[in-house]
């Protein structure tokens, strides 16, 4: 079983959203454990992507 693993994601807002979702999805399943998830940040300058931040540990063993 895997380390907490902290993951960065820069993206539109809607994929933010779909990607929560996606690991909440394989979390039900029991291939991940989700610690913490973070608000949307806005980016530097006037980019219209948004970061959001994942503390996740892997729960699947290499077959």
């Amino acid at each position: 079983m895997g380390e907490i693993n902290d993951l960065r994601f820069t993206a539109p807002p809607e994929d933010l959203e779909r990607w929560e979702w996606f690991f909440k999805e394989m979390e039900k399943r029991g291939l991940i454990t989700i610690y913490e998830v973070s608000k949307l940040y806005d980016n530097r300058g006037d980019s219209k992507l948004k970061r959001k931040y994942f503390k996740v540990k892997l729960n699947a063993e290499e077959q």
